[in-house]
């Protein structure tokens, strides 16, 4: 059911903000959206919080991952989507997102602004998947 698309958001905590108004903006437009720093359990536990935002990645049919103040983390979370043949688009802020070319190479689209990533995810859910 195309109104019942699930998104996971990668980002950095120090995003903590911006993530949460993507959430929020996506989840107007009838998207399921799994933002780690609001759904994973907090726990000291490694293994609880790795299980719990892998199966996440398994279960989401779209990437967001937000390419500021991004850690490594993001680079686990973009590689095992690209691995599962998820699409993942980036927010960007500057054409620095290059430099991680092993991330950059994984992304099937890049948007500039809020709007447009809220855009291009919308594009993807009224195109039944086929990005």
């Amino acid at each position: 059911m195309l109104s019942q698309l699930k998104v996971f958001i990668s980002s950095s905590l120090k995003n903590r903000e911006l993530n949460a108004r993507i959430a929020k903006l996506l989840e107007e437009r009838v998207f399921r959206v799994y933002l780690p720093q609001r759904d994973t359990p907090q726990s000291d536990n490694v293994k609880t919080v790795f299980n719990a935002n892998v199966n996440a990645i398994k279960e989401a049919d779209i990437i967001i991952t937000i390419l500021i103040n991004h850690g490594r983390d993001l680079g686990f979370e973009v590689g095992l989507a690209y691995g599962l043949g998820k699409p993942i688009i980036a927010l960007v802020s500057s054409k620095d997102y290059i430099k991680d070319k092993m991330i950059a190479g994984a992304l099937t689209d890049v948007a500039w602004s809020v709007d447009e990533l809220l855009e291009k995810v919308t594009r993807f859910k009224v195109a039944g998947n086929d990005y």
